[in-house]
């Protein structure tokens, strides 16, 4: 296994990109080998054989592994699209990024043409810079995928004095729609109490605050809505939202359009 690059899900797993609960706990390792290189062939390991650029290749003092723009890009030919963009908004997450937007980008233009590319590229348009948990990614294509329009991500929002009130996970400013997701570390009484001084001050300051956990994600039946876009879809109503044609990802009905992940560096 001498010169083997650890790869795809194991790299992933390193870098701790989130993944399926099905793919977490895998109990094989992939590993790359260059071209001129035999593909690994052991027990419990996946061989794969591809080029790689000096770049795409991380020495560590036990392992050498992909980056994460390369891990990530051999993703796309595992993942769903879905999980594919949870991924990508962890490259881009707004504490300690793996990445930029513009890095993506020109890793994603000299890759035209590979296996994977066509993939990586309807992920990088649903892909946002910022956010701060998987479950932000899951609710934000959630609402696009119903029909509604898409959020801005982690907006600041102020009382009438300036005065900054909180970062809502998803928001819509115009009709001042406050989205939150509630895991289940807001389960703790001290967190409870410092959630529902979040909430009042929004409304205090003329916010609809719609507060969703894991439940409201998940269709209560086959064909049915979750109802995380039937509770969001009532309060864009009723705060004058007027449905119009599904708009394309990144465009908005009615309110402030959020900038296209190109237009800021994902820091």
């Amino acid at each position: 296994m001498t010169g083997a690059i650890v790869s795809h899900l194991s790299a992933a797993v390193l870098w701790g990109f989130p993944l399926p609960q099905a793919l977490e706990n895998l109990a094989v390792i992939h590993l790359t080998s260059r071209p001129g290189q035999r593909a690994v062939r052991h027990k419990n390991v996946v061989g794969h054989q591809q080029a790689l650029e000096p770049e795409e290749i991380v020495t560590g003092v036990r392992v050498s592994c992909t980056s994460p723009l390369r891990t990530w890009f051999d993703l796309a030919g595992i993942l769903g699209l879905d999980d594919l963009v949870v991924a990508g908004d962890f490259l881009l997450r707004r504490r300690n990024p793996l990445t930029t937007i513009h890095e993506l980008d020109a890793f994603l233009a000299a890759k035209q043409g590979r296996a994977g590319y066509r993939r990586a590229m309807r992920a990088r348009s649903l892909i946002r810079a910022d956010t701060d948990s998987p479950k932000e990614t899951e609710l934000r294509l959630l609402l696009i995928r119903h029909g509604l329009p898409e959020p801005a991500i982690n907006v600041p929002m102020f009382d009438e004095t300036g005065g900054w009130i909180q970062d809502p996970d998803l928001a819509y400013e115009e009709e001042k729609i406050a989205i939150q997701y509630d895991g289940g570390h807001h389960a703790s009484p001290a967190q409870r109490r410092s959630d529902i001084f979040r909430d009042e001050n929004a409304r205090d300051a003329g916010w609809r605050v719609v507060v969703l956990t894991q439940w409201h994600l998940t269709p209560p039946g086959p064909g049915m809505e979750p109802a995380a876009a039937t509770r969001v879809r009532a309060a864009l109503l009723e705060r004058g939202w007027t449905p119009g044609p599904s708009p394309k990802p990144g465009q908005r009905h009615r309110a402030r359009p959020q900038p296209h992940p190109s237009d800021t560096d994902g820091r």
